[in-house]
């Protein structure tokens, strides 16, 4: 990692949204949960960033898509 300071604000971290997340995830049959929650969380967080950096909002849609893509 080129800044090792923003590793602690950028890693995952085990809370309720998180858990939620797995629990909705798991809920729809999916063994692999825990590793799929982190990607789709990685990839909604990087979706919000893109957003932050360049303007703009996240529309549901593309959220959605997220979470579909986290099904399969």
């Amino acid at each position: 990692m080129r800044h090792p300071e923003l590793r602690e604000i950028l890693v995952p971290r085990d809370n309720e949204a998180r858990r939620s997340v797995e629990d909705f995830l798991a809920a729809r049959g999916l063994a692999d949960a825990p590793a799929r929650t982190v990607t789709l969380l990685t990839c909604v967080d990087g979706l919000v960033f893109d957003r932050l950096v360049n303007g703009g909002t996240v529309p549901a849609e593309e959220v959605r898509r997220l979470v579909e893509a986290a099904l399969r």
